[in-house]
């Protein structure tokens, strides 16, 4: 028989038909009751990404997260309880990943078993066994996806342009790391960093799905509960990136096959006032065969495809636009048609109808990300690591309120040079 000791989990609020509670640890828990189907989602959310690595240690979050998946206390090969091998053995669907604010943890499985989901995370949480042995065979993995990575021309040249556009915040280094700092790791130095930052109060728990809270906070109590709040303040990252005002360049050289032009604004953290304005903005501009570049270089035959992305950071983040240029044509072709677009944009502003097709490419995007627990369980990390997690469900609201001023406000406010870095890079084959 489960015995729960004397903890106890207050209620915040609840929004949304999202619950949130908070334990005396500091935990806090994000619980929406869901009865479409007989499964439920949980999520664990580490308020640490890359952005809270110190210089020398980049990547330590990324190598953490696959570590996590080694030996922990109760979950482990001696006891024939291994990570991955338990939870799938009754059929649940897991994995990890690591981003600039937070790194996640997840499962989808049957209703029934989600008290040892919760019963594994809280091992982890504080009781990671991870070795220098584990450490030398994840190293070998963690090596391909960097190497990898080396061979992809997008990833290259959005790093180029974040190493560029941020001067000394950490945004500026990929969240994979440097190679020498990820070579140079150690299982001390990563204990190091799990004991500062991996604690219940650095912590948001998320579960939805087919389990009444009562349930739900019986297996809280009595795995997470337990575990101590940190007897240090989790460390704070106070760097702020100064304000850029004159434009940036940069340029790679690379035997990849293809030449990309990319074009990067500033933009503020993902909870600002504009930032829905700005995601219309980056739809209306980029999203989709009825947007304003996709005609003027994708239709014309300057360029094979083009993307935008304009992530909701916890700090200020870009607005970007990459171009995967056509053969025979120059990067910086593209990026001249670009500019003059951009101005033109900035001039006349956009139309209804084209604000209209943005909102429902918009609408259609967040939908998906809802589209069964875990997917709504994931989105909400992202909500959770930009510092409200209710901005997951307004967005949509705001988005709505939206309207072709909004649009032209921000295109004038944040489209300008001293806020851009534009970047290239041209095959040599």
């Amino acid at each position: 028989m489960l015995l729960v000791k004397s903890f106890s989990v207050r209620k915040i609020r609840t929004a949304y038909g999202v619950s949130e509670y908070r334990l005396a640890n500091g935990l806090r828990v994000l619980y929406r009751h869901e009865t479409a189907t007989p499964v439920v989602a949980v999520c664990v959310t580490f308020h640490v990404g890359s952005r809270n690595e110190a210089r020398g240690h980049t990547g330590a979050t990324h190598i953490l997260e696959h570590l996590l998946f080694k030996d922990s206390v109760h979950f482990n090969r001696a006891n024939d309880n291994a990570i991955t091998d338990y939870l799938e053995w009754f059929g649940a669907t897991l994995n990890a990943t690591t981003w600039s604010d937070r790194t996640n943890y997840f499962e989808l499985l049957p209703r029934e078993r989600l008290p040892e989901a919760l019963r594994l995370e809280a091992d982890r949480m504080r009781g990671s066994l991870f070795s220098d042995a584990d450490l030398a065979t994840e190293m070998t993995v963690v090596r391909n996806e960097y190497e990898r990575s080396r061979n992809n021309p997008f990833e290259l040249l959005d790093e180029a342009v974040m190493a560029t556009a941020f001067t000394t915040h950490p945004y500026r280094i990929p969240t994979i790391g440097l190679k020498k700092d990820i070579e140079g790791s150690t299982a001390k130095k990563l204990r190091e960093f799990y004991d500062a930052f991996y604690w219940p109060n650095n912590a948001t728990l998320t579960v939805i799905g087919d389990v009444p809270w009562s349930v739900v906070r019986k297996f809280i109590l009595a795995y997470f509960a337990p575990i101590p709040h940190s007897p240090h303040k989790i460390p704070s990252m106070n760097i702020r990136e100064p304000i850029q005002t004159a434009s940036r360049t940069c340029s790679l050289k690379k035997p990849l096959g293809i030449s990309l032009a990319s074009l990067a604004y500033k933009i503020p953290e993902g909870t600002h006032a504009d930032y829905p304005a700005l995601l219309l903005l980056g739809m209306v501009l980029a999203g989709g065969f009825s947007s304003r570049l996709q005609r003027v270089l994708v239709d014309t035959g300057l360029a094979a495809g083009l993307s935008v992305n304009a992530f909701a950071l916890h700090d200020p983040g870009v607005l970007s636009f990459m171009v995967h240029v056509a053969e025979g044509v120059k990067p910086q072709t593209v990026l001249t048609v670009m500019h003059k677009e951009l101005a033109r944009f900035i001039k006349e502003g956009c139309t209804g109808r084209e604000l209209a097709h943005a909102k429902e490419r918009i609408f259609s995007y967040l939908a998906a990300g809802r589209d069964g627990v875990l997917n709504e369980a994931r989105t909400l990390s992202e909500a959770i690591a930009a510092g409200d997690w209710t901005i997951e469900y307004s967005l949509e609201s705001m988005l709505r309120r939206v309207g072709v001023a909004e649009v032209s406000r921000v295109a004038k406010k944040y489209l300008r040079k001293s806020h851009e870095t534009s970047g290239t890079l041209r095959s040599t084959t």
